[in-house]
Protein backbone atom coordinates (compact mmCIF):
# COMPACT_ATOMS: atom_id res chain seq x y z
CA UNK A 1 0.00 0.00 0.00
CA UNK A 2 3.04 2.32 0.66
CA UNK A 3 4.56 1.57 -2.44
CA UNK A 4 0.72 2.47 -4.02
CA UNK A 5 0.48 6.11 -2.14
CA UNK A 6 4.14 7.01 -3.41
CA UNK A 7 4.19 5.90 -7.08
CA UNK A 8 0.34 8.10 -7.07
CA UNK A 9 1.84 10.64 -5.48
CA UNK A 10 5.25 10.97 -7.49
CA UNK A 11 3.07 10.51 -10.96
CA UNK A 12 0.57 13.88 -9.63
CA UNK A 13 3.85 16.19 -8.71
CA UNK A 14 5.49 15.10 -11.90
CA UNK A 15 2.62 15.62 -14.04
CA UNK A 16 1.91 19.16 -12.23
CA UNK A 17 5.60 20.02 -12.71
CA UNK A 18 5.15 19.06 -16.47
CA UNK A 19 2.13 21.17 -16.92
CA UNK A 20 3.81 24.01 -15.47
CA UNK A 21 6.65 23.88 -17.61
CA UNK A 22 5.35 23.40 -20.85
CA UNK A 23 4.48 26.68 -22.75
CA UNK A 24 1.35 27.31 -23.95
CA UNK A 25 0.57 25.18 -27.54
CA UNK A 26 -1.03 22.36 -29.43
CA UNK A 27 1.90 20.44 -27.78
CA UNK A 28 0.91 21.42 -24.02
CA UNK A 29 -2.78 20.38 -24.66
CA UNK A 30 -1.18 16.77 -26.01
CA UNK A 31 1.03 16.70 -22.95
CA UNK A 32 -1.35 17.76 -19.74
CA UNK A 33 -3.95 14.97 -21.53
CA UNK A 34 -0.97 12.47 -21.70
CA UNK A 35 -0.42 13.34 -17.83
CA UNK A 36 -3.48 12.88 -16.75
CA UNK A 37 -4.43 9.96 -18.44
CA UNK A 38 -1.01 8.34 -16.59
CA UNK A 39 -2.51 10.03 -13.11
CA UNK A 40 -6.27 8.27 -13.65
CA UNK A 41 -4.07 4.89 -14.35
CA UNK A 42 -2.33 5.34 -11.25
CA UNK A 43 -5.24 5.74 -9.32
CA UNK A 44 -7.30 3.21 -11.07
CA UNK A 45 -4.81 0.40 -10.87
CA UNK A 46 -5.86 -1.30 -7.38
CA UNK A 47 -9.40 -1.52 -8.74
CA UNK A 48 -7.92 -3.48 -11.65
CA UNK A 49 -6.28 -5.98 -9.41
CA UNK A 50 -10.03 -6.83 -8.09
CA UNK A 51 -10.86 -7.87 -11.68
CA UNK A 52 -7.72 -10.15 -12.33
CA UNK A 53 -8.03 -13.44 -13.36
CA UNK A 54 -5.87 -15.65 -11.73
CA UNK A 55 -3.75 -18.06 -13.58
CA UNK A 56 -4.22 -22.23 -12.01
CA UNK A 57 -1.42 -23.68 -11.90
CA UNK A 58 -1.69 -26.89 -14.15
CA UNK A 59 -0.34 -30.01 -12.82
CA UNK A 60 -0.99 -32.30 -15.80
CA UNK A 61 1.29 -31.91 -19.06
CA UNK A 62 0.31 -30.38 -21.68
CA UNK A 63 0.77 -33.09 -23.83
CA UNK A 64 -0.58 -36.56 -23.82
CA UNK A 65 2.36 -38.55 -23.55
CA UNK A 66 0.50 -41.68 -24.01
CA UNK A 67 -0.90 -41.27 -27.50
CA UNK A 68 2.77 -39.58 -28.53
CA UNK A 69 4.47 -42.65 -27.70
CA UNK A 70 1.96 -44.98 -29.51
CA UNK A 71 2.01 -42.91 -32.63
CA UNK A 72 5.66 -42.93 -32.51
CA UNK A 73 5.52 -46.75 -31.71
CA UNK A 74 3.52 -47.56 -34.91
CA UNK A 75 6.26 -45.65 -36.84
CA UNK A 76 8.74 -47.75 -35.28
CA UNK A 77 6.93 -51.04 -35.65
CA UNK A 78 6.25 -50.53 -39.65
CA UNK A 79 10.23 -49.05 -40.18
CA UNK A 80 11.68 -52.47 -38.37
CA UNK A 81 9.15 -54.40 -40.34
CA UNK A 82 10.38 -52.39 -43.39
CA UNK A 83 14.01 -52.76 -42.45
CA UNK A 84 13.70 -56.43 -41.63
CA UNK A 85 12.14 -57.22 -44.79
CA UNK A 86 14.93 -55.59 -46.65
CA UNK A 87 18.21 -56.80 -44.79
CA UNK A 88 16.98 -60.16 -43.60
CA UNK A 89 14.30 -60.98 -46.68
CA UNK A 90 11.62 -61.97 -43.71
CA UNK A 91 8.62 -61.26 -43.42
CA UNK A 92 7.28 -59.87 -39.85
CA UNK A 93 4.88 -57.98 -37.68
CA UNK A 94 6.71 -55.91 -35.27
CA UNK A 95 5.91 -54.31 -32.20
CA UNK A 96 7.88 -51.66 -30.75
CA UNK A 97 7.16 -50.48 -27.35
CA UNK A 98 7.68 -47.02 -26.55
CA UNK A 99 7.40 -44.98 -23.06
CA UNK A 100 8.40 -41.55 -21.96
CA UNK A 101 10.49 -41.16 -19.16
CA UNK A 102 12.48 -38.86 -17.63
CA UNK A 103 11.77 -36.45 -21.07
CA UNK A 104 12.99 -38.98 -23.54
CA UNK A 105 11.13 -41.32 -25.26
CA UNK A 106 12.92 -44.64 -25.17
CA UNK A 107 12.62 -48.02 -26.68
CA UNK A 108 11.07 -50.08 -24.40
CA UNK A 109 10.97 -53.47 -25.87
CA UNK A 110 10.70 -55.02 -28.97
CA UNK A 111 8.55 -58.33 -30.23
CA UNK A 112 8.59 -59.76 -33.72
CA UNK A 113 5.99 -62.76 -34.96
CA UNK A 114 7.46 -64.12 -37.50
CA UNK A 115 5.73 -65.66 -40.46
CA UNK A 116 8.54 -68.51 -41.39
CA UNK A 117 8.45 -71.62 -38.73
CA UNK A 118 12.43 -71.98 -38.88
CA UNK A 119 14.38 -71.65 -36.19
CA UNK A 120 17.31 -70.25 -38.27
CA UNK A 121 15.10 -66.99 -39.03
CA UNK A 122 14.20 -66.46 -35.69
CA UNK A 123 17.70 -66.72 -34.57
CA UNK A 124 18.91 -64.42 -37.33
CA UNK A 125 16.56 -61.58 -36.45
CA UNK A 126 17.25 -61.78 -32.62
CA UNK A 127 20.94 -61.71 -33.73
CA UNK A 128 20.05 -58.73 -36.17
CA UNK A 129 18.05 -56.53 -33.50
CA UNK A 130 20.42 -57.19 -30.59
CA UNK A 131 23.30 -55.71 -33.12
CA UNK A 132 20.56 -53.07 -33.78
CA UNK A 133 20.72 -51.90 -29.82
CA UNK A 134 17.18 -53.07 -28.95
CA UNK A 135 16.31 -54.60 -25.53
CA UNK A 136 13.79 -56.88 -24.20
CA UNK A 137 13.35 -58.81 -27.24
CA UNK A 138 10.74 -60.94 -27.87
CA UNK A 139 11.12 -62.91 -31.33
CA UNK A 140 8.80 -66.07 -32.03
CA UNK A 141 6.90 -67.83 -35.05
CA UNK A 142 3.70 -66.98 -36.13
CA UNK A 143 1.20 -70.07 -34.88
CA UNK A 144 -1.09 -71.51 -37.67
Amino acid sequence: MKTYLLTAAGVIFLSVIVSLLIPEGKLNKSIVFVMRLACIFVLIQPITGIFKIKSSTVNEPLYDYEFICKVYSDNQSEQLEKLIAEKLSETCDCVVDIKFDNGEFKVNGVTVEVNSQKNESIDKIYAYLQEKGYINITVYAKSS
